[in-house]
């Protein structure tokens, strides 16, 4: 069964003219403030920070920015002025200007105000946060013409495919590059520079440098392409959500190019102008869909029966809102399935869940296991309830039998139902994300290798729990799950909380309503029993 969809391609426009037009002016202000100014390229010089005493650590050598080849370490870099110091190649050179790479799609996470707020807004709406984002960002500071003549080929290219052709073809059009990309194992000329963190000198070899190694490293390179598919995927989970109806296959492709991009890169295909365009008309991965629907129909009714005899985690009404008892209690008793079946299945042999959705795309092979004895419903639930990247360690580690990675992944799913039955599912990914956050400001003092690891990592973390609410707060209604894991993609949690305010609103206005209540009861009670006891005495 086919998964049909629609995607408000005029809406995608109307922002992305907005953000054309103000990515425009904010280059031609930065072009004009650096009219006249000329001079070599400098490494990067970090912003100073009041109370650090060591300098030397706050960037890398300038020997080291110029080898594409190195691998990024925290080095010092000798031209990065100390605290107070006066340095008058940074006064003179706009290179000098912290320019800051690390763009992680949330206005928090910026090291300064070198960026127009205007501009990331519009462009982490567009993009989410992703280095589409961060592109229009870092070259909006107009230092590298290249680099701004990239970003508004971009935003010109993107028009012109929307326009003509539809979201859904240039979404699909940008994973199928990365795909390629990976495949052939070569840097895609489409990928941007800002997938990474780097110094204006490296960004500068990327743009103005011939061969492979202008991309770095080879061990950067494979990385890069894999973060590349990654951001691709992200990207379109984003667009899915943000301008895509109807709100549930809206979710469920979301949530397939999350937890597996190749089956939701095939519900792309779904798109007749994505058809048109000549893309694959194998349609044999509707089995996969609808054998994951038909799991997902067997566990509701496993749980309408534990429901039945009681045999699920019990929760205090006034201890837990309203609106998210329900979801919580579903949650805390699929964490603790879950881990019983996986312990109690460690001791046999199992297969692959790859292997088995494999076989039931190619051959309609279904699985005989029971539900709760299934590889790939354990899998499913684990990415329901902890993400793809995060129940990596759960699932990996016992399809390799590997206890200390698996017993990794158990402390922290439970870690995460601690926080269900502390709080809610709501509380969630505000708690979680908070907890997995770096100092921004510490991380933009390492080397670049560090700053990768932490934004990539970071960005995961956002993904994960997006995925988290687009399977547990399905029954908030009017899209709210939709619309909070857009929020989550974007990195904004400001906005997040603005979407869940409202339903601990209706839970506050629904507690003194009760409170109310009671006190209306207990004072018509004590005027019920004042009246017999004047009966009495007259009597």
């Amino acid at each position: 069964m086919r998964t049909p969809f629609t995607m408000d391609s005029a809406g995608f426009l109307a922002l992305l003219d907005a953000l054309e037009r103000r990515f425009n002016e904010v280059t031609a202000a930065a072009s004009l403030s650096f009219a006249g100014i000329d001079g070599d390229l400098y490494p990067v010089v970090q912003p100073a920070r009041a109370g650090e005493e060591d300098c030397a650590d706050r960037g890398e050598s300038a020997a080291f920015a110029q080898s594409a080849g190195a691998e990024d370490s925290a080095q010092p870099e000798p031209t990065a002025p100390c605290p107070g110091a006066r340095c008058d190649s940074a006064l003179r050179s706009p290179a000098s200007t912290p320019l800051s790479c690390d763009f992680h799609g949330r206005t928090g996470a910026f090291h300064d105000e070198t960026f127009d707020p205007q501009l990331v807004e519009l462009a982490s709406s567009a993009f989410g946060s992703t280095c589409w984002a961060s592109l229009m960002c870092v070259a909006s500071l107009g230092l590298d013409a290249a680099l701004v003549e990239c970003a508004r080929q971009f935003l010109m290219h993107t028009s012109i495919i929307v326009r003509q052709k539809g979201l859904a073809v240039w979404l699909y059009d940008l994973i199928n590059d990365a795909t390629m990309a990976m495949l052939l194992g070569q840097t895609s000329a489409r990928m941007p520079v800002t997938i990474r963190p780097m110094s204006q000198v490296q960004i500068s070899r990327w743009l103005h440098g011939s061969g492979v190694k202008r991309f770095g490293s080879q061990q950067q390179r494979a990385a890069d392409r894999a973060e590349y598919g990654n951001q691709a995927h992200r990207l379109a989970a984003y667009c899915m959500l943000r301008w895509g109806a109807p709100t549930a296959s809206s979710a469920q492709i979301a949530t397939m190019l999350l937890t597996n991009p190749g089956i939701g890169m095939c519900m792309l295909r779904e798109d007749p102008n994505v058809r048109a365009q000549g893309a694959c008309t194998d349609t044999r991965y509707r089995r996969v869909v609808e054998y994951l629907r038909s799991l997902h129909a067997q566990a509701d009714l496993d749980y309408a029966r534990a429901l039945k005899i009681g045999d699920v985690p019990w929760l205090s009404p006034d201890g837990h809102a309203a609106v998210t008892i329900a979801a919580d209690r579903r949650y805390l008793y699929d964490a603790n399935r879950l881990v019983h079946a996986y312990r109690a299945l460690w001791d046999r042999a199992t297969a692959d869940p790859a292997q088995l959705l494999m076989a039931v795309e190619e051959t309609r092979t279904l699985p005989e296991e029971p539900l709760w004895e299934n590889p790939v419903y354990l899998r499913d639930l684990a990415d329901s309830l902890m993400g793809a990247v995060l129940s990596d360690d759960l699932t990996v580690g016992f399809q390799h039998r590997d206890r200390d990675r698996f017993d990794r992944g158990v402390r922290m799913l439970e870690h995460m139902g601690e926080q269900v039955r502390a709080m809610n599912v709501l509380m969630l990914p505000i708690v979680a994300i908070d907890e997995c956050e770096p100092d921004w400001n510490a991380v933009a003092a390492r080397g670049y290798k560090a700053r990768t690891m932490q934004w990539r990592a970071f960005c995961d973390r956002c993904d994960d729990l997006a995925t988290v609410v687009l399977a547990q707060l399905q029954g908030q209604g009017d899209g709210f799950h939709v619309r909070a894991a857009a929020t989550l993609l974007k990195q904004s949690l400001p906005e997040y909380c603005e979407l869940a305010l409202p339903l601990f609103e209706q839970e506050i206005e629904r507690l003194a309503a009760r409170e109310h209540n009671a006190a209306d009861a207990s004072a018509c009670g004590q005027e019920r029993e004042g009246g017999a006891v004047h009966v009495d005495m007259a009597a």
